[in-house]
């Protein structure tokens, strides 16, 4: 199969420096902004400090881990207890389960490459170093690996998923990720925020155990139909917390603008503006380099315009999850049912 420039070279060039302007806005500006040092992140969690600060606490009870813990109980908690920065972290727990859902069944695909047969380490990335900076990473990697070519291109088997591995999938995002989600959100305590941290890790375990009870050698046929329903619940979900989160705001632009759209200027305020400034553009840069990804489903430029058209159409009035979510059900997940049927 013969590679052209954006097989190869143009996903280089993008989706890299997608991840450095996530990286520049979020890190680099919180780096550089100006803010009263007892308030900083750094000096919530330098150990040996006399003062008590809220989030410097004895998580796992290993110095080295909670100390890691505490950075990230700091900024989480911090959002939680603000108003916008709540309302922005809930949009996003709930319109970015694709960013979940996607990897975690491409990982367990027949056929796929090794480099992305294992999402928690996408999960865990995006933990450490914020979404915005690791999905284009993975996206590139997707894109490489030959993931968005057209089934015509594939070889029939490399798009199988076993109905024992779909289910593991439903049951490892559900216990991995929506509860632990849920009960952050809910309690706004600093350790369930501490163990909501490791959740690509649950889901990891979650999917092991269920295939250790059914395995695939006994549940062999076609999963299909199961990620369908996955990927159908998945864009309902997501469409509905945009729709409960934006629609009542959109004649209030100034409100949706403060909430939701990041700001090229560095945070100069007190800690919760600067927590709010990462999420947005953590949010932003995740779903920029998602809905860039879909475009690769494309096998003409008919295929392209339809794509653009329907990111453009589903991003405001679905939100951008479910824009992406319905990309991979109408685009993808349609295209490789016919290569599956036939392997099957």
């Amino acid at each position: 199969m013969k590679y052209s420039f954006t097989d190869i070279i143009l996903p280089f060039i993008l989706f890299p420096s997608l991840s450095a302007v996530a990286l520049h806005f979020i890190f680099g500006h919180l780096l550089k902004s100006t803010l009263d040092s007892d308030v900083t992140v750094a000096r919530a969690c330098t150990p040996g400090l006399a003062e008590a600060t809220p989030y410097r606490l004895r998580y796992v009870g290993l110095e080295s881990i909670d100390n890691a813990l505490c950075p990230l109980v700091t900024v989480f908690q911090t959002a939680i207890n603000s108003q916008d920065s709540l309302t922005l972290i809930t949009y996003f727990i709930g319109v970015g389960a694709p960013l979940i859902v996607v990897p975690a069944v491409e990982g367990l695909r027949a056929g796929r490459s090794q480099i992305i047969a294992y999402p928690v380490i996408c999960g865990l990335l995006g933990q450490i170093m914020t979404a915005g900076a690791a999905m284009p990473l993975y996206w590139l990697i997707f894109i490489l690996t030959g993931r968005t070519k057209p089934a015509p291109h594939r070889n029939p088997g490399n798009s199988k998923i076993s109905q024992a591995e779909a289910e593991a999938v439903v049951f490892g995002i559900v216990v991995g990720a929506v509860i632990p989600s849920a009960g952050m959100l809910a309690l706004n305590d600093p350790y369930v925020t501490a163990i909501w941290q490791f959740f690509p890790i649950y889901i990891l375990v979650a999917q092991c155990t269920h295939l250790l009870f059914c395995p695939s050698s006994r549940y062999s046929h076609s999963g299909h139909q199961t990620i369908r329903g996955l990927y159908i619940a998945t864009f309902v979900l997501c469409s509905s917390i945009h729709i409960a989160t934006i629609w009542p705001s959109i004649g209030d632009l100034q409100t949706v603008r403060r909430v939701f759209l990041p700001s090229v200027a560095m945070p100069q305020q007190t800690m919760e503006h600067k927590v709010h400034h990462l999420l947005k553009w953590d949010l932003a840069v995740a779903f920029i380099s998602s809905t860039l990804v879909t475009f690769w489903f494309a096998s003409s430029r008919k295929q392209l315009a339809s794509l653009v058209a329907w990111s453009v159409f589903a991003i405001p009035v679905f939100g951008p999850g479910a824009a992406m979510m319905g990309a991979f059900f109408w685009w993808q997940e349609a295209s490789l049912h016919s290569a599956s049927d036939i392997a099957t």
